[in-house]
């Protein structure tokens, strides 16, 4: 699918590199930001930007995304699971 996407030529100035980069840039972010939205998986992720696994999680790195993170759910749980052991006389006060 091709999509255009319009930009004004000051910002395009400030982002530098070709057309072919910044179309390279726009999916980028856009496949970062799906994948942060959980609505890509990494390894399709990775495969719709033609990138290796070791690839994909250095370009994961570079952009500050972890690629197991907790949701607040899993902290919830964890500290719920600690509070438990912690009554049940299974670990040590703080």
């Amino acid at each position: 699918m091709t999509i255009t996407l319009e930009i004004p030529e000051a910002f395009a100035a400030r982002l530098g590199g070709s057309p072919q980069e910044l179309s390279k840039h726009a999916l980028e972010a856009l496949v970062l930001e799906a994948y942060r939205q959980n609505r890509i998986a990494g390894p399709q992720a990775a495969q719709v930007l033609g990138y290796s696994r070791i690839r994909w999680e250095q370009f994961l790195e570079d952009h500050s995304v972890l690629e197991d993170t907790c949701t607040v759910e899993d902290l919830d749980r964890d500290v719920e699971t600690l509070r438990r052991l912690r009554a049940e006389g299974l670990l040590g006060q703080p």
